[in-house]
């Protein structure tokens, strides 16, 4: 038989099909390219943060990024728990002295900020709100056994004790002065927010490409995009539903968001709900039907601090007070079962709705 005859052709091109699939089938298939990106994970203030970088590169140093963001969480809480007890916040807390006492200027700054919320929600956020926290067993102090209520007695003592009135700011002197030595400061409906910002700060230091998230107890902010260069999507949970239950998710880039809500930490005596949430007016857990908070900001600080002031003023204040300061807020309220919401109309420009 020839070799250019049409059998062996056949034979030759049904030979060289079988190679072809035999190598298809034995030689791993390509696979799809994606973008590079780094997740970094740890504990800090009580709960976990994420930080997730976009393409961060080859030349990045991770290792002293991952250090250092550990560091400055660290050097955070030495200033600002009320958990730590030789922090600087606990020392001022502890301090019999109605003097001038002087503080660092990290310290100072973000009371500030406190400060000047406080007055925009006629003190609904409070950071002397400490006494009614601990009462309430939500504080440093707070315990697993099942709880009981405080006293009536108890409850009007602290409540006298609450006043960020009574907390004086000088911001040339870097010192801060109370009214009557029992005031105790809470910064923790604040501080978690700064901290993201702070590493924000961090990051762009560093040159990173296209951009990073940073998660901490779930409030968040983003810079830039993703590694595949779209929009960072942020879910936001549904109040009452299991953990990962979404209401919707949006699109969230170069912005912070915070929430705050009664379904995160609270309990419960006699089928009564007693949230974390306490109303510096009363020295009391909220009552009112106002479940969950959403605020969208350019720095997390802020949001973190008025998404809680917002869960304290209640549904119809919370919007009346969002749409004064053009604030970007989605609401949610529970009425018996049923769970509805309300967004101002600056979330909705604020956000891309997925």
């Amino acid at each position: 038989m020839k070799l250019n005859s049409p059998i062996v052709k056949f034979t030759l091109g049904l030979f060289g099909f079988f190679i072809i699939l035999w190598f298809l089938r034995n030689t791993d298939p390509p696979k799809p390219t994606s973008p590079p990106r780094l997740e970094v994970h740890g504990q800090t203030m009580g709960t976990t943060y994420k930080v997730v970088l976009s393409d961060p590169g080859t030349d990045l140093p991770l290792e002293q990024i991952k250090q250092e963001i550990d560091q400055r969480l660290a050097g955070i809480n030495q200033v600002m728990s009320t958990y730590i007890q030789d922090s600087e916040l606990s020392k001022f807390n502890q301090s019999d002295s109605t003097e001038w006492l002087t503080v660092s200027s990290e310290l100072l700054q973000l009371i500030q900020r406190a400060q000047a919320i406080s007055l925009a929600t006629e003190g609904a956020f409070d950071i002397t709100i400490g006494p009614a926290v601990n009462l309430w067993q939500f504080g440093p102090q707070a315990s697993n056994e099942k709880r009981g209520l405080p006293s009536e007695d108890a409850i009007e003592r602290v409540r006298k004790r609450i006043g960020y009135q009574h907390l004086h700011v000088d911001k040339e002197k870097s010192a801060l002065r109370k009214d009557f030595a029992e005031l105790y400061i809470d910064l923790s409906a604040i501080a978690k927010g700064y901290a993201v910002d702070e590493i924000i700060a961090l990051l762009k230091q560093y040159p990173i490409e296209k951009g990073y998230m940073v998660e901490i107890g779930g409030e968040i902010r983003t810079e830039g995009v993703r590694a595949d260069s779209s929009p960072w999507k942020i879910g936001i949970q549904q109040p009452d539903a299991a953990p990962g239950t979404l209401s919707e998710t949006i699109n969230l880039s170069g912005q912070a968001m915070a929430t705050s809500g009664d379904y995160f930490n609270f309990f419960e005596v006699n089928g009564v709900r007693y949230s974390h949430t306490i109303d510096p007016s009363t020295g009391r857990p909220v009552t009112h039907t106002l479940t969950s908070s959403v605020v969208i900001t350019k720095n997390c600080a802020e949001a973190d601090a008025w998404a809680t002031a917002l869960l304290v003023l209640g549904p119809d204040k919370a919007y009346d007070i969002a749409m004064k300061h053009n604030l970007a807020v989605m609401l949610f309220d529970r009425i018996d079962t049923r769970i509805s919401s309300q967004q101002t109309p600056a979330f909705n420009q604020a956000v891309v709705k997925e």
